[in-house]
C-alpha cells in the first residue's frame, strides 16, 4: 500500500481494490475520518459491482502527511485530491464522498469536471448554514496528542454515537465499532490534524451558486436520521444541481450502516450508469425514501421527470 507525492507536494497514502481496467471509483472520507472508515467489506461491494476502487487518506490523518503549524481550506484538499488521480493517470472517474470528503468532491467536480464522471454526495451540503450544532461542538474535533490508547478509543467511540443512526432499524455493533477505532489510533495515534481541518470545514465558503456548474450525473444521498447535517443540505443540493438525484434513507443517521450497504452501493453504480446513457435533458426525478435498504429498489429504475 503506497505513498504518492501529488503535484502540489501533498504525500498521500492510498491502497485500490479490484482489477484496473475495471471503472475507475475515488471514495473520500469526511471530517478525522481515515481511509479504513470505508471498510474493506464495502469497498468489495463495489468491486463486486464493477469498479476498480481507491481509497486514500486526506491531509493530516491516518498514514498522510501531516501539516503541524499550517492552516489550509477545503479548496487545498480538493487539490490533492485532483492530484492524486492525475499521479495514478485517472479520467473520468467516479467519484463518492461523504460529509467533508462530499464537499471536496463537490469542489472537484467545479473545478476539474474532466476529472469526475460521476458524482455521490452522501451526507453533505454546500452551506455551512446546515451543519447542526452538535457538529461543530465536538471533542474529536480537538487535537488530542496526549491521549492514551483507551482513552482516544473510547473518544472515538463517543464521536460515532454522535452518527449513528436508528436503532430500531439499523442495530450498532459496537465489537465492530471497536474494531475500527482500535485500527484507527494504531495507524495515527497522534491526531494531530484534527482541528486542521475542522477549520478547514468551517471556514469554506459558500457553495449554493458555485454547485450549479456540476454537470456530471449526480447523486445526493443522506439518511433522515441525520444528527450532524440538516438532511435539508440534500434537498438543497439536489434543488442546485440539475444533473442530480435525489435519494433519502430512512432511520440512516450520519454513517453508512452495513445493513444499507447493498441499496447503497446499487444507487452509486446506478448513478454511474448514467455517465453512460443519460442525456442532459434528464433532470430531477422524484425522491424516494428507503424504509428496508434490502429490499428497496427503486434506485434502480428510478422514475424520472423532466
Amino acid at each position: 500500500m503506497p505513498h504518492i507525492t501529488v503535484a502540489n507536494g501533498t504525500e498521500l497514502f492510498y491502497d485500490t481494490f479490484g482489477h484496473p481496467s475495471a471503472r475507475p471509483l475515488l471514495l473520500i472520507e469526511g471530517l478525522t475520518a481515515q481511509m479504513i472508515k470505508w471498510r474493506e467489506e464495502f469497498c468489495q461491494l463495489l468491486v463486486n459491482a464493477g469498479f476498480f476502487v481507491v481509497r486514500f487518506d486526506n491531509r493530516d490523518v491516518g498514514l498522510s502527511q501531516k501539516f503541524p503549524s499550517v492552516t489550509y481550506s477545503l479548496d487545498d484538499m480538493a487539490e490533492d485530491t485532483a492530484g492524486l488521480l492525475d499521479a495514478l493517470h485517472l479520467t473520468r472517474v467516479h467519484v463518492v464522498g461523504q460529509s467533508m470528503g462530499g464537499m471536496i468532491s463537490q469542489l472537484l467536480a467545479i473545478t476539474r469536471p474532466e476529472l469526475v464522471a460521476s458524482l455521490s454526495l452522501i451526507y453533505t451540503t454546500a452551506s455551512s448554514r446546515w451543519l447542526l450544532p452538535q457538529a461543530v461542538d465536538r471533542e474529536i474535533l480537538e487535537d488530542h496528542e496526549d491521549l492514551g490508547r483507551e482513552q482516544a478509543i473510547q473518544l472515538f467511540l463517543d464521536g460515532e454515537l454522535a452518527c449513528s443512526s436508528d436503532e430500531d432499524i439499523y442495530p450498532r455493533d459496537h465489537a465492530w465499532l471497536r474494531e475500527l477505532a482500535e485500527a484507527s489510533f494504531d495507524r495515527d495515534a497522534l491526531k494531530s490534524g484534527n482541528a486542521r481541518q475542522a477549520s478547514a470545514v468551517f471556514r469554506a465558503g459558500d457553495r449554493t451558486e458555485s454547485v450549479r456548474r456540476i454537470t456530471a450525473p449526480t447523486l445526493v444521498l443522506t439518511g433522515d436520521a441525520d444528527a450532524l447535517i440538516d438532511p435539508r443540505a440534500s434537498h438543497e443540493l439536489h434543488a442546485l444541481i440539475s444533473t442530480s438525484r435525489l435519494e433519502v434513507v430512512a432511520g440512516m443517521g450520519h454513517e453508512l450502516p452495513q445493513k444499507a450497504w447493498p441499496v447503497i452501493v446499487e444507487t452509486i453504480a446506478a448513478n454511474a450508469a448514467r455517465a453512460l446513457c443519460d442525456s442532459p435533458s434528464r433532470q430531477h426525478p422524484s425522491t424516494t425514501t428507503s424504509n428496508n435498504p434490502r429490499d428497496h429498489n427503486s434506485v434502480l429504475a428510478p422514475t424520472t421527470t423532466e
